[in-house]
């Protein structure tokens, strides 16, 4: 999927849903609860659930979902972590600030060696970059990278920790640009 497909997702979420203010919660609660979200469910539904609980966002799971039913692009091929995030980040920036907190997401997400987090099962994991936004992309390219097989706990539980990583990176995202409409 190309950004432009991405932008547009994102400016129809924007202009159907409006915006909301949340509080801005701590980044480590996010973190945890988003990683322990994962597991209940899947990625999307963590970064929604997470931002609901604890920085009072007022869409519900189910809500995103119809929502998502109606976008110009279908973006199911994309990581849900990230597509959680971009209705975030859509839903609580301005027009132009939403893109730009998105695009500094994708980057985030494909070129920095994650996961940035820390879970239960492993000590540590191989930190990779994996340069693409694509779900199964993402997986296969981590997991011939750090040599573990797509189907083992290794990879779930890099899966639930990017998640975590993209939460805290959304919180981080929309304290910056929300100072950054606060100063113009």
């Amino acid at each position: 999927m190309e950004f432009s497909q991405i932008r547009e997702n994102v400016l129809f979420i924007n202009e159907t849903v409006g915006t909301f203010d949340v509080s801005l919660c701590d980044e480590r609660e996010i973190e945890e609860s988003a990683y322990k979200l994962y597991w209940d469910y899947n990625c999307e539904y963590a970064i929604i659930t997470a931002f609901n609980e604890k920085a009072s966002y007022p869409l519900s799971y189910d809500e995103v979902l119809e929502i998502k039913e109606k976008l110009p692009f279908n973006w199911r091929a994309i990581c849900g972590a990230l597509t959680g995030a971009f209705f975030i980040l859509s839903t609580t920036l301005s027009r132009e600030n939403s893109v730009k907190a998105v695009e500094e997401l994708i980057s985030f997400h494909n070129e920095t060696p994650l996961p940035l987090s820390r879970g239960r099962f492993f000590k540590e994991l191989p930190k990779v970059a994996v340069g693409s936004v694509l779900c199964r992309d993402s997986i296969v390219n981590w997991c011939k990278k750090a040599g573990i097989s797509p189907r083992s706990l290794e990879r779930s539980e890099r899966c639930a920790l990017i998640t975590a990583d993209v939460a805290v990176k959304t919180v981080q995202l929309i304290k910056k640009y929300s100072l950054e409409l606060v100063k113009d």
